[in-house]
């Protein structure tokens, strides 16, 4: 049904009346493989922009970008992502801004020259999801670089204006082309149910843990913890700044391991010795501060001591551990988990750390389809278990919104940018790892 959206075959005459040079484009046609090369110009419909991406005028000294994002990374590197293969080539990009440089005929609300943020999910506005709201899980979602459309990391772009809000003079080009990842931060506070005064527990410490944070912190979190495997970034989030205080934004950031997998003890003595004891391990776990027992028609078989069983139990020690350095022994836990990375070791982590009816948004993708997942403990404990795609109708205003108040800061996050004609160069700098943020100048590296 999204086919709608592009009934005119066409060129009108506002687009070839410009001479526009060749609409170079970042196409994936392997892994790890990338071609810059002219693709077709976007046809402009009637009640579309057409936008020339990541521009950069010299004489207005306008510069906008495209930004790297590690979804685009799983499909460079690995062939997709979430269980979604992609379909070789593929235009790849979907966090762009720039300039109009032609519209429809029937658009009023748009004019040549206006600085816009593109939308990168176009949904269909038929299928019942979208009847009931739920656009993000539109049954017919175009959405630029997914398989099946095209991204938007090329010289121009044309979609339906109303997915081309205004940016605001004051908010630089910079900010512009992240309204897209931070309008995903805004979707993850409503799923998770960010409220003020709430603490949150954030695993992954790249740019959508770091934006989770921003946005929590812009809602007044109490206390926020982040944990991550790579260093340099729990150097990095340490050093997040708030815009509105002048200080970091993350209370306690840890630089976490891989779980071990061996046992702790025989399960049956150690269970003994918890529940003895009261340690906060054990209330963190499966039986929760209440002491959670056996429900209707469980078998007692403690004996049996699975991988996951001696993860499981390992990540309990550890989350006490993280706890207790926090300052949330008194609470037993976080209120919010967002689990960023996708990794199942954070998966454990995040429900061992979460308190007694607490939320848990499960946001990482990863390239295996199943995981081992504590779900006694998320029984027990009563916790909300939930998941994410994407974002909703009403997160990119609040993103705008939140840019153009101040309240967030995500110039922070850009580390290195590179012209379109090097994108194989950008991939590769940001599947090395040391770099938060790396822009894509698509305009920059052509002759015209």
């Amino acid at each position: 049904m999204a086919e709608f959206h592009f009934l005119n075959t066409v060129q009108p005459k506002q687009v070839t009346s410009l001479n526009l040079p060749p609409n170079h484009s970042c196409n994936l046609v392997a892994k790890r493989k990338i071609e810059v090369r002219p693709n077709d110009m976007p046809i402009l419909q009637p009640d579309g922009v057409l936008v020339k991406v990541i521009s950069t005028d010299k004489q207005a000294n306008i510069c906008a970008f495209l930004r790297i994002c590690g979804s685009d990374l799983h499909n460079y590197l690995a062939g997709g992502v979430g269980g979604r293969p992609v379909q070789y080539p593929i235009v790849m990009g979907h966090e762009s801004s720039g300039e109009v440089i032609a519209v429809g005929e029937l658009i009023k609300s748009h004019k040549i020259g206006d600085r816009v943020a593109i939308e990168p999910g176009l949904p269909c506005r038929r299928c019942i999801n979208c009847k009931e709201g739920k656009v993000n899980i539109c049954l017919d979602m175009r959405y630029c670089g997914a398989p099946g459309s095209v991204g938007s990391l090329s010289r121009y772009f044309a979609l339906p204006a109303d997915m081309a809000p205004h940016i605001p003079d004051h908010v630089t080009w910079d900010e512009a082309g992240c309204i897209q990842p931070l309008a995903v931060g805004v979707q993850i506070g409503k799923r998770v149910d960010l409220r003020p005064h709430k603490t949150l527990a954030i695993f992954g410490c790249g740019p959508i843990g770091l934006i989770t944070a921003a946005v929590a912190h812009a809602y007044s979190a109490r206390k926020i913890i982040a944990f991550d495997n790579n260093l340099k970034r729990v150097e990095f989030a340490k050093k997040y700044k708030s815009p509105l205080t002048g200080k970091p934004i993350i209370d306690h950031v840890f630089h976490i391991k891989d779980l071990p997998t061996e046992s702790l003890q025989p399960k049956q003595q150690q269970q003994q010795q918890q529940q003895q004891n009261g340690s906060l391990a054990n209330k963190l776990g499966e039986n929760g501060s209440g002491g959670g027992g056996i429900g209707d028609g469980e078998i007692n078989d403690h004996e049996i001591e699975t991988l996951g069983d001696k993860k499981w139990e390992q990540a309990k020690k550890i989350a006490a551990e993280f706890v207790e350095i926090a300052g949330l022994t008194a609470e037993e836990g976080v209120d919010r988990v967002v689990e960023a990375t996708g990794a199942e070791d954070c998966m454990l982590l995040g429900i061992a750390i979460a308190k007694q009816g607490g939320n848990y948004l499960a946001v990482g993708l990863g390239h295996i389809q199943t995981n081992c997942f504590p779900t006694l403990a998320v029984t027990n404990k009563e916790i909300n278990v939930m998941g994410i795609t994407r974002y909703t109708a009403s997160c990119f205003p609040s993103a705008l919104d939140m840019l153009s108040r101040g309240v967030v800061d995500i110039k922070q996050l850009i580390t290195r940018t590179f012209p379109l004609s090097q994108a194989t160069d950008a991939f590769e700098a940001v599947a090395a790892g040391g770099d938060m943020k790396v822009v894509v100048k698509n305009q920059e590296g052509f002759d015209n």
